[in-house]
């Protein structure tokens, strides 16, 4: 009997006996300039993500861009102010954003000013210049009402500084034992910080760390289980940090993985079904990690926007299904998880015009596709299933 699948939003689902369910769902895609080495953060109800680079358009950004989850909407927002850049740091303290450090492209150099931003009045503010010295690639995250910034490239650091906004101060805490790196991630749990992952000029690394704010101290946890890697994301999702994606020079991942501090433990969680990329960025929402932007291994820069989240109960688990989505800035149609069986892909427009009939024989490709604005449904006929859907073309 032919089983028909319909999912107007992208669903991927891993399911374990021993391990916590999630889902990765696709949402809209930001309304602006695909990129990578972006800044993300989130301030109440809401995500926040700005700057970054593109360089096949030979940009380097400063717009700033808010996401309401419940509409699944962005807002663009006043720009992030001083040099634009890519490769800062982004985090909030209560209810304001900071920005900051980064590389400028004018002649290349690194930065150390930081800005703090006010979603209430969409204002900006300087607040004082990073105490390290000026880099990029480095990792910010906050714990309680205080900032943290350290390690990085220029040249590459071990070093982390504390930000007390209340007297806008910065502070050098211990430096972190392990080996000095960039692109690295952290996450924070009950008031401690985890360091992951992260690379230099010759090594990329899965080691993980904690970090003690409040007795300044480090110790080393247990390793990161997926290969070593930079320019991953992590995100928390009900206490419990999410890391995945990156690269370690040659390849690039898509493997995730969630951390209990309990147990001190990792556990491979649902791969992220987009397509495998480096130097992403992410925030989490209503214990909802997002991932966003990035660069694949194409060097096509993306602008779509994922969505993890745990599945608190289900009777059985789901078959996967095929995964199809619209790269609009590089005018490619991604197809995924074809179990290497012949598949006919059809794309058609609302007017009903056939703009793509393919027979797909591998389990993934990728299919350049010139689209013009407007709402698209694609239908996959194998001989078991089908799966269908829509995409939208926003300019």
């Amino acid at each position: 009997i032919m089983k028909i699948f319909i999912n107007i939003i992208l669903l991927f689902v891993f399911f374990s006996s021993n391990a916590q369910q999630y889902v990765w769902t696709q949402k809209t895609n930001i309304p602006a300039i695909s990129r990578y080495e972006a800044v993300g953060f989130s301030i109440g109800n809401k995500g926040y993500f700005g700057t970054g680079a593109n360089f096949n358009l030979g940009q380097v950004l400063n717009d700033f861009w808010e996401y309401e989850p419940i509409t699944d909407m962005w807002t663009q927002k006043a720009n992030v102010p001083g040099s634009n850049r890519y490769g800062a740091v982004g985090f909030s303290i209560q209810n304001e954003g900071y920005v900051g450090t980064g590389w400028v492209n004018n002649g290349g150099s690194a930065l150390k000013d930081f800005y703090e931003y006010n979603p209430i009045t969409n204002a900006w503010t300087q607040k004082a210049n990073f105490l390290g010295s000026a880099r990029y690639d480095a990792v910010g995250v906050d714990i309680d009402n205080y900032g943290f910034v350290g390690f990085g490239y220029n040249p590459t650091q071990n070093d982390i500084y504390i930000y007390v906004p209340i007297i806008n101060q910065w502070t050098q805490r211990t430096n972190f034992p392990g080996v000095a790196r960039q692109s690295l991630v952290a996450f924070t749990i009950d008031s401690v910080a985890y360091f992951t992952c992260g690379g230099n000029n010759t090594f990329s690394y899965n080691d993980c760390w904690r970090y003690e704010p409040y007795s300044d101290t480090w110790s080393q946890k247990a390793n990161f289980p997926g290969m070593p890697r930079y320019g991953s994301v992590s995100f928390k999702i009900n206490n419990t940090g999410i890391v995945g994606g990156g690269l370690d020079g040659q390849t690039y991942f898509n493997d995730f993985y969630s951390y209990s501090v309990t147990l001190n433990s990792w556990t491979q969680i649902v791969s992220f079904p987009g397509a495998p990329r480096n130097a992403a960025d992410a925030f989490s929402v209503n214990n909802r990690g997002y991932l966003f932007c990035g660069r694949d291994q194409n060097s096509i820069y993306l602008n779509d926007l994922w969505e993890l989240s745990e599945v608190t109960s289900i009777a059985e688990a789901t078959p996967s299904k095929p995964q199809v989505y619209f790269n609009q800035s590089a005018q490619v149609l991604h197809v995924s998880g074809l179990k290497n069986k012949p598949t006919t892909l059809t794309v058609t427009s609302m007017t009903g015009q056939i703009v793509l009939h393919r027979v797909c024989t591998k389990e993934n490709m990728q299919l350049p596709l010139a689209l013009a604005k407007g709402v698209y449904s694609y239908s996959l006929a194998g001989n078991e299933e089908q799966t269908s859907g829509k995409f939208e073309i926003m300019h």
